[in-house]
């Protein structure tokens, strides 16, 4: 499989909607993303091509509470949408209330199951200090069991390898991992790979597969 196949392609500021998805149509990547009002108009352009069109909530805050993200995940659900991010409660994370976190993850898990949705949860695991601490949001997603954990938003925190290795310890193959923030060359996907990540959100991912090109 080619390292295309692996990539969230997150948008260049400096494109128009429509270029972004030609790229993405162009490089074959695992999937971009839309609002609920440009759901449509990415799906048709992108028909065909296999290119996964998710959506994204709260993102990248991690605000709202549970109460505040169902509502939203409705409305994706009904446009037609089967894969979301969202960003658990950053508070929650903070504060590392871990019933909270249990509370929403799992909550938000039974919905998407329920709509035929894939749910990317994004943690923030920088701001977990202690290894026991990550482990913990781990394990908790081994019981809610969202499709995808994920280390981070990217805005402004990164993936490192060592939680990614970490993540993919505790979740074996019940919950894929998701790496993204800081991944802007082939070398490095290739890294977060073999560390155990399924997915990788990036806005490098044209100079990845350019990478990938250049090696072989």
């Amino acid at each position: 499989m080619g390292i295309n196949a692996y990539i969230d392609y997150i948008d260049d500021p400096n494109d128009t909607f429509d270029e972004y998805l030609e790229k993405a149509r162009t490089y074959g990547f695992r999937c971009v993303f839309a609002d609920p009002e440009t759901y449509e108009h990415a799906c048709a352009t992108l028909a065909g091509t296999g290119v996964i069109v998710a959506g994204a909530i709260d993102f990248p805050a991690g605000e709202l509470t549970l109460e505040d993200e169902l509502p939203l995940f409705e409305r994706y659900a009904a446009r037609g949408f089967t894969e979301i991010d969202y960003v658990l409660n950053q508070r929650a994370v903070e504060e590392r209330d871990f019933a909270e976190i249990e509370r929403e993850m799992t909550g938000v898990a039974h919905f998407c199951r329920e709509h035929g949705m894939r749910d990317k949860v994004i943690v923030e695991m920088p701001k977990l200090k202690t290894e026991d601490d990550k482990r913990r949001v781990c394990e908790i997603a081994l019981r809610a069991r969202p499709a995808f954990l994920k280390t981070s938003s990217g805005r402004p925190y990164k993936a490192t390898l060592e939680d990614v290795r970490l993540m993919h310890e505790v979740l074996g193959d019940a919950v894929r991992v998701k790496a993204a923030g800081g991944i802007r060359t082939y070398e490095q996907a290739q890294a977060f790979i073999a560390a155990g990540a399924s997915a990788l959100g990036a806005t490098a991912g044209i100079a990845i597969v350019e990478g990938e090109r250049a090696s072989k």
